[in-house]
């Protein structure tokens, strides 16, 4: 049984809760994270000031990832980031929704059967770079896809992509 201080930990002192901790990681004094049993930071990867991680199902971030400050990573499900990933300052990345299915609320703390989580996976690959400011749903993101910064991506990004907008569409793509 995990108590509060094991949930709820911010900066360096979460290192030795984590699930893997490799080297050279980087955990800003004000960084976030509930759950941190289920999480795995690679090595070189940088977790900034003000990022919350609610590890839900779990989470994994690569080597050499940036998570930028006011990130968000949040949801019931699980999330795997890549290496070489950079997020947008105040970015927010979901692993799971609420079902809008009749007879079923959507918001937490509400009595057993009130809600329905939709857990889910999100999944982005190596050299990926998400802009500011982006929602990113439990999708795919393939690998070398470019966020256009207030992007709201709903649906997969195929690899070596730009997108941008609300909802995202492709706008070119990137040499590889």
């Amino acid at each position: 049984m995990y108590t509060i201080q094991d949930l709820d930990l911010m900066g360096d002192n979460l290192r030795d809760k984590l699930r893997f901790c490799g080297e050279g990681v980087k955990i800003y004094p004000l960084a976030k994270i509930a759950l941190p049993h289920l999480v795995d930071l690679h090595n070189h990867c940088r977790i900034g000031d003000f990022v919350f991680i609610y590890a839900g199902e779990g989470v994994i971030i690569g080597e050499h990832t940036d998570v930028q400050p006011h990130t968000t990573i949040w949801g019931g499900g699980l999330t795997i980031i890549g290496n070489r990933v950079s997020t947008g300052p105040g970015t927010v990345l979901l692993s799971a929704t609420f079902s809008h299915e009749s007879g079923y609320k959507m918001v937490n703390g509400l009595g057993e059967g009130a809600t329905k989580t939709l857990g889910g996976k999100l999944i982005i690959g190596n050299d990926v770079y998400i802009g500011a400011r982006s929602v990113i749903m439990p999708v795919t993101i393939g690998e070398g896809a470019v966020i256009g910064a207030n992007s709201f991506v709903n649906k997969n990004v195929e690899p070596w992509t730009i997108v941008a907008g609300s909802p995202a569409k492709i706008i070119g793509t990137r040499p590889h």
